[in-house]
C-alpha cells in the first residue's frame, strides 16, 4: 500500500487500527490480518524480529504448589502511526503537535502507563520465583499481545515504544540467537489462554467491593491460578464481562503500577517468596 507525504493517518482516529498491523514497507501485508485478527493464523509467513532482548533465567516454582499468576493489562495505549516518515507509537509528550493537528486528544495516548506497569511486573519477585505464567496486553484497539515471563523489557520509554512499534508491524519479537519468541500477537479472546481452574479478578476504583488485598488473596485456594486484570489507560473502565470478581484495593485512585505492586507483595506473602 503506497502512502503520500509520509502520513499514515487520514481522517482521524478511525483509521488508526489499520496501521497497527500494516507492514512498514510499501509491500502488502503477507498475513492478510486485519485489526480484528482475521482470516489467517497470526505469524504465518511473517519475518520474525531479532532484537537485543536476551531471555532471563527463571527459578523453578515451589513444588508444593503449581498455582501461578497471569496479569492482563487492559486498554493499553499502543497506537502505531506514520510520524515523520517513520512508524511510531503515539505518545502525548512527544507527539502533541501531531495529535492536535489530527484533531486527536493527546491525553489518550499514554504508552508510559503500560510500560511502567510491565517493568514493575518483570522486576517482581513473583517472576524471579517462577510464579508468573504470562502477561497479556490488550490494546485500546483490541489487539492482544502475549509477553513471556523471560522477556527483558527496555527500561526507557523510548526504547519500549520502538520495540512495540516493531512488534505491531512484524507480529512477533525473538531474542537474539536461537531463543524463542518473547513477545507476539495472539488471537482474541484472552480467556482461551487461562487455566481451567483460574479465578479472574478485576481491579477498579469504582467497584463497590473494597477489600484489603492481603486478606483477599489469603482467602483464595492455594491450588487456583489467579488472573488479575488491571487497566492501563489514563481514564475509563476495564472489560468486566469475563471476570469472576471486581474489587477495589484502595479508596484512592491508584496507578496501574501501584495496584500491581500491592498485588505482587500480597502474592509473595501468600506463596512465601522472600
Amino acid at each position: 500500500m503506497k502512502r503520500k507525504n509520509g502520513e499514515g493517518i487520514k481522517g482521524g482516529e478511525e483509521k488508526i487500527k489499520v496501521l497497527c498491523l500494516e507492514q512498514a514497507s510499501d509491500e502488502p501485508n503477507p498475513t492478510g490480518i486485519s485489526s480484528g485478527h482475521g482470516k489467517k493464523a497470526l505469524g504465518l509467513g511473517v519475518e520474525e524480529v531479532a532484537m537485543d532482548l536476551p531471555g532471563i533465567a527463571l527459578a523453578p516454582s515451589n513444588p508444593d504448589s503449581k498455582a501461578g499468576v497471569i496479569f492482563v493489562l487492559e486498554k493499553a495505549s499502543l497506537v502505531l502511526a506514520n510520524v515523520g516518515r517513520r512508524y511510531r507509537i503515539l505518545n502525548a509528550n512527544e507527539h502533541s503537535d501531531y495529535l492536535r493537528k489530527k484533531n486527536m486528544d493527546p491525553y489518550k495516548y499514554r504508552p508510559d502507563i503500560v510500560h511502567e506497569a510491565l517493568v514493575g511486573i518483570m522486576d517482581s519477585r513473583l517472576r524471579m520465583a517462577g510464579k508468573l505464567k504470562a502477561v497479556y496486553i490488550k490494546t485500546d484497539e483490541g489487539i492482544l499481545i502475549k509477553v513471556e515471563p523471560n522477556a527483558r523489557i527496555p527500561r526507557t520509554l523510548e526504547e519500549f515504544c520502538d520495540m512495540m512499534a516493531q512488534l505491531l508491524q512484524k507480529l512477533s519479537i525473538k531474542a537474539k540467537g536461537k531463543g524463542g519468541k518473547l513477545l507476539r500477537l495472539v488471537q482474541n479472546p484472552v480467556t482461551q489462554y487461562f487455566p481451567v481452574n483460574s479465578i479472574k479478578i478485576g481491579l477498579s476504583f469504582v467497584s463497590d467491593k473494597a477489600v484489603p488485598i492481603e486478606e483477599y488473596i489469603t482467602g483464595v485456594n492455594k491450588d487456583n491460578d489467579l488472573i488479575f486484570v488491571v487497566g492501563t489507560m489514563a481514564h475509563g473502565k476495564i472489560d468486566s464481562d469475563y471476570l469472576d470478581d471486581l474489587v477495589a484495593v484502595s479508596s484512592y485512585p491508584l496507578t496501574a503500577a501501584a495496584c500491581l505492586r500491592d498485588i505482587s507483595i500480597a502474592l509473595e506473602g501468600k506463596w512465601k517468596i522472600h
